[in-house]
């Protein structure tokens, strides 16, 4: 196995809540990874900085400690006796040799000093990307709802208030099953509540959430192929304008942002979660606009402006 483009230095590796044996595992898979040019260094985690967390997650101080570093942006590995499939973060099983430890280590150590990024969490929409044409069950502490096969619908199978699933779906920790019969589906909905357009729920979400529902790249210029389907009211009025926007021609982010005096955090946050709801046009194929004097804004725009207290600092060029 050949050594990593750089060396990554002090890597220091927090645990908890391990018996003796599995520390003894650890503490040789650490000292495997000094071959790599890592030098990883096991010691109890209390809250100082550390490259990485491994702790059992089969108890509620562990899910919570695991809970509490993923927010930090920190990676994670999971000990547990359960299935192994079931979990939503990377994970060994207690009896995993010291090889399979090491390779977990070695994998998100790099991952992480080579990307320059830490291990996201897995919020609900990071759960469901690539998930889609199966309908799939989600699950995060009490919040717990069904999204159908087409990402169209998403229903409540807890009786909590709306706002929890919305507030909820940007948070860490979910776990997510694919559903591969009609007759499971059928028992999921056996606890339906309520429920809700899939774009009413995604949107709601995103303007609840501090960051874009996804991560994604937005150099490009981008339209709405669509009104999204949301609850009157529910979007954020400082969102009104550049969407309406992006619902006439493609726009550069920063060029929105701009024309809109909207901060570039919104429009990504807005862009996002058009991305999510398949509302997103990001070819720049869109309509030539129609030409008007000075192609300036239009009185329709000027209406939505004042409407909600917003002006054109320099005139939006529609």
């Amino acid at each position: 196995m050949s050594a990593p483009a750089r060396k990554i230095s002090a890597a220091v590796i927090g645990c908890q809540g391990l018996d003796v044996l599995h520390m003894m595992r650890l503490k040789v898979a650490s000292s495997l990874l000094m071959a790599e040019y890592i030098q990883a260094e096991v010691q109890e985690w209390s809250h100082q900085q550390v490259d990485l967390l491994v702790a059992c997650i089969d108890d509620s101080n562990g899910q919570q400690l695991l809970r509490e570093a993923s927010q930090q942006g920190l990676p994670v590995l999971a000990v547990t006796r359960k299935v192994l499939s079931g979990l939503s973060i990377p994970g060994v099983a207690y009896g995993a040799s010291v090889r399979d430890i090491y390779q977990q280590l070695r994998q998100l150590l790099v991952a992480s000093d080579n990307s320059g990024e830490r291990y996201k969490p897995r919020t609900l929409f990071r759960s469901l990307s690539g998930s889609k044409g199966k309908p799939c069950l989600l699950h995060m502490g009490l919040v717990k709802l069904l999204i159908d096969a087409t990402h169209t619908r998403a229903t409540l199978l807890r009786d909590l208030p709306y706002e929890n699933f919305l507030k909820a779906a940007a948070e860490p920790g979910w776990t997510l099953s694919q559903l591969g019969s009609a007759e499971a589906v059928d028992e999921c909905m056996a606890d339906a509540v309520s429920t809700h357009a899939f774009e009413d729920f995604c949107w709601q979400a995103a303007a609840r959430s501090p960051e874009p529902l996804l991560q994604r790249e937005t150099a490009n210029p981008c339209q709405l192929r669509g009104w999204p389907e949301v609850e009157t009211g529910k979007l954020p009025v400082q969102w009104l304008l550049p969407m309406a926007a992006m619902m006439r021609r493609p726009w550069q982010p920063g060029e929105l942002a701009q024309a809109t005096g909207t901060s570039l955090d919104d429009i990504a946050r807005i862009m996002a979660a058009a991305a999510c709801t398949g509302l997103l046009d990001g070819s720049g194929a869109g309509a030539a606009p129609a030409q008007g004097s000075g192609n300036k804004v239009s009185g329709f725009f000027t209406r939505i402006a004042k409407r909600f207290g917003l002006n054109f600092s320099k005139g939006l060029q529609v």
